[in-house]
């Protein structure tokens, strides 16, 4: 499995220092995405219970972090917490720590040769 990576999601939320802080992301095994993966659920939902599960920190299932957005599971506070721009970032760094985004450059290189 890869290293956890860390990336800056906003500026918004701040340490003591006023630096901003990072969000810690780390890949899942097969095992975890297919039950994520076997749970109906639209695409956006599919993405955001995805993200949530890769998120280390923060601790998206704090009962403090949770209730201070009225929240009841790590995927809705994500819709609470990231605006739409900061939620992308969030998706993206998921997706190349999964190997999504190798797997989007493998299958463009192989239509390019065809």
């Amino acid at each position: 499995m890869p290293e956890p990576k860390e990336i800056i999601v906003s500026q918004r939320f701040t340490g003591k220092n006023g630096e901003p802080l990072p969000w810690k992301i780390k890949a899942i095994k097969e095992k975890e995405h297919q039950k994520i993966k076997n749970d109906k659920m639209e695409i956006e939902q599919y993405w955001r219970k995805f993200c949530a599960s890769c998120v280390v920190e923060p601790d998206l299932q704090d009962k403090q972090l949770l209730e201070s957005y009225g929240c009841h599971s790590a995927e809705e506070v994500l819709k609470e917490m990231l605006t739409m721009g900061e939620y992308m970032i969030l998706l993206k760094t998921v997706r190349e720590q999964n190997g999504f985004e190798e797997r989007k450059e493998t299958i463009k290189k192989e239509i390019k040769k065809q």
